[in-house]
């Protein structure tokens, strides 16, 4: 086989690669869906956002609360979390993604790895994955 034939090959199989097999970020800042409801938005999909967080649920959804200047309460029989108020789906991404960037993501190694720790009176920001601490306001 000349080296031509080769990379004629390694093109063809390189074409027949999944879309979601080459990218090498194992996890994504996860998306909202969403309803109206009269004046209230209700996030359909609230479990499963907090399971991809994983982080205290009542934490995300007060700073979410506050962030956006609205009222609510979380539904745990239905999974969903319900705002008094309506938000539009670019707002509330835009908040859980700023949560997700002060809570969730690591500032040095950028992996979602970390866990909320108690450091005396601080509250730390502990990665998993590279060790690094940084404290936080909760």
């Amino acid at each position: 086989m000349d080296d031509d034939e080769y990379y004629r090959l390694l093109d063809k199989g390189i074409e027949q690669i999944p879309e979601d097999v080459k990218t090498t970020e194992r996890w994504k800042i996860p998306i909202v869906e969403i309803t109206y409801e009269g004046k209230t938005t209700i996030i359909k999909n609230w479990k499963k956002l907090v399971e991809q967080i994983r982080k205290d649920e009542k934490h995300l959804f007060k700073h979410i609360c506050k962030e956006l200047g609205a009222a609510g309460d979380v539904q745990h029989s239905s999974g969903r979390a319900v705002l008094k108020s309506i938000i539009k789906k670019p707002s509330l991404n835009k908040q859980i993604a700023n949560y997700c960037k002060e809570y969730v993501i690591c500032s040095t190694c950028g992996k979602p790895d970390t866990m909320i720790v108690k450091d005396g009176r601080n509250h730390v920001l502990q990665c998993q994955a590279c060790g690094t601490r940084r404290i936080i306001k909760l």
